[in-house]
């Protein structure tokens, strides 16, 4: 009888690993199932030797089909797009009542030698080889990140995975269209910043100069202001490169601060308290965070097992280390909504839907909801901040040509001045 070995999650939440005798993969999982424990990963491991790290194993493919050499390859990458694309079709065949190779087959032969056909080959031979969905999608391609794997493990194990893919389709797509309208929102203060670095370079780089010329040859002196504008004007164009190196010098002396042990906190947590800027970085942590929790315990992987691979969603070191305090405080017994409240991430707003979702009994069901008004309150957020930025630009390219007209006003109002004094 083969053997299998399994990781999984007790009763308590904790990780637990071992083997056990089943004649099948299915059989083996039902066993764990009767013993109370969560499987989240499930391989067959007898009969396979282990090759020895850092080993080179010479391969060969003679004789074998196109399929299994496209296997034997290095993984694939695929976009956004693509990932979320092949999750909608797979999510659509499983709902159909196709079983998971059968639907994997089909997706092969649909496509053209794509990246869809050549994930699915890969795929489908890892799966006929013996290796569980969650272990061969890590295999097959690092667009399949922590949490997708996550949630298809909890899917297989519950035997929702149709369900799990149609989750995880809605998150991806929730997730482009997001980053999508941030896009499309910069596009017009963008355009303004390029057109005010545009205008800035002209008048210093010509209109000052010729100006500077008309006025050391008028009489009474040149107006302080003018003096001052023009004296930038003249360090600008003469020593153009010292500024670029200074503020090269400054913006990499702020990178390595940023990343280093002690600036980095500093600076994530900096980030959270910045006006307008703070509160869309929170607005889209608390959707992303809630929705990908929903996610993984609507599929049947235990709260504190979601939490561990929810929070890693955030690089924010400040937003992980508030999380540690809410995982330690799940796994000593507290409740969901207990932990949040001791951290500063979560407003009472917040809190009070996760606690009507713990009374209730649909955890998951008011997480999604929550993550909902997140979501909007996100894109109320992101226009604020247009809102605010582009008037913002508009000014500064106001004042930049207020001072080149106010320049050339005075000029031409003290050479008429200076005609009309000769004329006399």
């Amino acid at each position: 009888m083969p053997t299998f070995a399994y990781q999984a999650t007790d009763a308590t939440g904790r990780d637990v690993s071992g083997t056990v005798d089943a004649a099948d993969r299915a059989s083996a999982v039902r066993q764990l199932g009767g013993r109370g424990l969560q499987p989240f990963k499930v391989q067959e491991g007898a009969g396979k030797a282990a090759a020895k790290p850092g080993a080179k194993v010479a391969v060969s493919t003679k004789g074998k089909s196109a399929a299994q050499i496209e296997n034997a390859s290095g993984p694939i990458k695929i976009s956004g797009s693509q990932l979320q694309l092949f999750t909608e079709e797979l999510a659509e065949l499983l709902e159909a009542g196709m079983r998971l190779e059968q639907a994997l087959k089909l997706m092969e032969g649909k496509g053209t030698g794509g990246s869809h056909s050549r994930i699915a080959a890969r795929l489908g031979n890892l799966i006929r080889e013996g290796h569980p969905f969650s272990s061969a999608l890590r295999q097959a391609s690092p667009a399949f990140g922590e949490l997708f794997c996550a949630v298809a493990a909890a899917g297989e194990a519950g035997g929702s995975l149709s369900e799990s893919m149609k989750r995880q389709s809605q998150y991806l797509g929730k997730v482009r269209e997001m980053k999508s309208q941030v896009a499309v929102a910069l596009i017009y203060p963008g355009f303004l910043a390029v057109s005010a670095v545009g205008v800035t370079i002209l008048f210093t780089t010509f209109l000052i100069p010729r100006l500077s010329v008309m006025m050391s040859r008028m009489k009474g002196g040149v107006p302080k202001g003018i003096q001052i504008v023009m004296a930038f004007s003249d360090f600008l164009r003469n020593y153009w490169w010292l500024v670029l190196a200074g503020m090269g010098l400054a913006g990499l002396g702020f990178w390595i601060w940023s990343q280093s042990k002690t600036g980095r906190p500093l600076w994530d947590r900096s980030k959270l308290r910045m006006p307008f800027v703070g509160s869309v970085l929170m607005a889209n942590f608390h959707t992303q965070f809630l929705e990908t929790l929903a996610s993984l315990t609507s599929g049947g992987l235990p709260l504190l097992k979601g939490l561990e691979l929810a929070s890693r969603i955030s690089s924010n070191q400040y937003v992980q280390k508030q999380l540690e305090y809410v995982i330690a405080s799940v796994r000593d017994g507290a409740s969901l909504s207990r932990g949040l409240e001791k951290t500063a991430l979560f407003p009472l707003r917040l809190l009070e839907m996760v606690r009507i979702g713990e009374h209730t009994g649909d955890l998951s069901g008011t997480l999604r909801r929550t993550a909902d008004r997140c979501g909007r309150d996100l894109g109320k957020s992101l226009e604020k901040v247009m809102a605010l930025l582009q008037p913002v630009i508009i000014l500064v390219m106001a004042s930049l040509v207020g001072v080149m007209a106010y320049m050339m006003i005075s000029v031409i109002f003290q050479t008429v001045s200076a005609l009309k004094t000769r004329g006399h």
